[in-house]
């Protein structure tokens, strides 16, 4: 693994010149700062011995950067992460991407200055190309939550989203659906190849053929997911049955099924991936694939103050956690007449 010799090598600078570019702990020119940083970039340093200077300062604060704090899931993992944190004499910040590049990078930056002991990231983007960019700033330990980066070599906590849309999907099929709708996450992303994916195996099991015309474009959004629901539910030959990919989009689905008058589950099934703290509130209760979000948000803080503690470098593992089908009121049973009439 590159060491921070390396990176002074390569750039042409003192060791000590590197380690004062890449923490800021020392007044360094721009020129030299860009040069060290493209170092970095280049040899695919992980600089940890950033890190170490940090935890010799006593920085005793953790980043998380997630996508929308508004949302239940990122703020149970705000909440874990905080409680953790403070039982073990650390305190937490967090940040909201918006599911923005260059507003994650923002983030990144403010955070070396405020000189973190290390960060907890659920990242905008999984390709190679923002994996370059990541790597480029963040100089700390770090966890990736929910979704890996491709060239990272982070530790990386994440659900087995190919399950979860697969045990959904086939509770449908179980109850006799087979024109089951999709209401999808962002293009590009590793979560929502991987959730498609289960949506498409769970058909290919049941030998049903898949109609791409019923998956549709929520990007994690309510207010997408309820517009491209209600189009979906419009069509004459509309699905018996939803799969949700995410808990937001699930409310703006149930809203669109509201507003075309259809009844759930009389007229439209629906089964959503992650659970709501509310779910008895709502009418019907919804099934849900249930994300284990509690156990994923302790498991990343504690690899990461671990990391922290010990000053080891990130072993690049994957912790996948299972989901769980949480049955409720929101699905029925399509009969075989339903199914011979186009119903089903």
């Amino acid at each position: 693994m590159p060491t921070i010799k390396d990176v002074a090598k390569y750039a042409g600078v003192a060791i000590s010149t590197a380690s004062a570019a890449i923490n800021r702990s020392a007044p360094v020119s721009e020129e030299i700062i860009a040069k060290v940083e493209e170092a970095v970039r280049a040899i695919g340093y992980i600089p940890h011995g950033a890190a170490q200077s940090l935890r010799s300062g006593h920085s005793r604060l953790i980043g998380l950067i997630v996508p929308n704090i508004s949302n239940t899931h990122f703020s149970i993992i705000a909440r874990v992460v905080e409680n953790i944190c403070l039982k073990a004499g650390y305190m937490s910040v967090v940040f909201s991407t918006g599911q923005d590049d260059d507003r994650e990078n923002q983030i990144l930056r403010m955070m070396r200055q405020q000189r973190v002991a290390g960060l907890i990231i659920v990242p905008t983007q999984s390709h190679a190309e923002h994996g370059k960019r990541l790597r480029a700033e963040i100089h700390v330990p770090t966890v990736l939550l929910d979704m890996p980066v491709e060239g990272l070599g982070y530790d990386v906590v994440k659900l087995d989203n190919i399950t979860a849309t697969r045990i959904a999907t086939a509770h449908l099929v179980g109850l006799g659906h087979r024109r089951i709708g999709a209401v999808c996450g962002l293009p590009g992303l590793l979560t929502s190849q991987d959730r498609l994916s289960g949506y498409l195996e769970a058909h290919a099991a049941a030998g049903i053929p898949v109609d791409p015309r019923l998956q549709v474009r929520g990007d994690y959004l309510q207010p997408r997911a309820f517009e491209e629901t209600r189009e979906l539910m419009a069509r004459p030959d509309r699905p018996t049955a939803l799969v949700s990919f995410s808990n937001e989009m699930s409310i703006g689905a149930m809203l669109a099924l509201r507003e075309c008058g259809l009844r759930i589950p009389d007229d439209v099934s629906l089964v959503g991936i992650d659970d709501f703290y509310f779910a008895g509130l709502l009418d019907p209760p919804p099934t849900v694939i249930r994300v284990p979000i509690h156990e994923m948000a302790e498991r990343s803080i504690r690899l990461l103050l671990e990391e922290i503690e010990s000053k080891r470098p990130p072993m690049g593992k994957f912790e996948v956690f299972q989901p769980e089908l949480v049955e409720r009121a929101s699905c029925r049973r399509i009969d075989c007449l339903a199914r011979s009439a186009g119903l089903g």
